[in-house]
């Protein structure tokens, strides 16, 4: 009689939070008006454009996406970090992106941030997304090996559409790009980064840093 043998568990053990929701309502004439104006106060990034104000959240137009950006900061602190210390995380600085047709955002990090995000005012789905890759660099052996189907284990990017009104967050170490746009529209997104407020650590182990 053979022993019948067990299916095994394949356990995922430090995972990469992306965070998706989407805005709960459209966005008004007032803010889509001051996201048009902004495109004439740019400067050149790699690939495409951004606002020279980094800090387009303090502008009185954007108030009420603000409010929402920031519930769902509190959102992915209590449900991602889940702190025991009395802390928050804020929004720090905050720009507008403009990728024109054959235009593209280079892959890179955000320094300096805990998590950061992004929220998209203009975005065709069938041919705008968002590409997270892999920190390869990290991994002792690298062979190349020709996949016949790709999941969480053997990828080393994974991509998601994005359509207006969609926001992603993610931690700030996480590398990420926009591909060369294709279709019409300027895909315009706004992007912002955080860190902590509060106390971190313990005073009585010598860890506490008060921010």
């Amino acid at each position: 009689m053979s022993e019948k043998s067990l299916k095994p568990i394949i356990h995922s053990i430090f995972p990469t939070p992306i965070y998706t929701t989407k805005i709960d309502r459209g966005f008004t004439k007032q803010e889509l008006q001051f996201v048009k104006e902004q495109k004439k106060h740019c400067k050149n990034n790699t690939g495409n454009i951004n606002t020279k104000d980094n800090y387009i959240l303090n502008r009185k137009e954007f108030k009420n996406i603000k409010k929402f950006l920031d519930k769902h900061c509190k959102e992915y602190l209590d449900t991602v970090i889940c702190p025991k210390n009395n802390i928050e995380l804020y929004i720090t600085q905050s720009w507008l992106n403009y990728t024109e047709a054959n235009q593209y955002h280079h892959k890179h990090e955000h320094p300096n941030s805990v998590v950061s995000g992004v929220l998209y005012f203009d975005s065709d789905i069938k041919n705008d997304k968002i590409l997270f890759s892999h920190p390869i660099p990290y991994k002792q052996i690298y062979p190349q090996i020709d996949n016949k189907k790709f999941n969480l284990w053997n990828s080393n990017t994974w991509f998601f559409p994005v359509e207006t009104g969609n926001l992603f967050m993610f931690p700030s170490s996480t590398t990420h790009q926009v591909e060369t746009k294709q279709g019409n529209n300027t895909r315009v997104s706004l992007a912002f980064n955080t860190f902590y407020k509060g106390d971190l650590g313990e005073n009585a182990s010598l860890t506490e840093l008060i921010l």
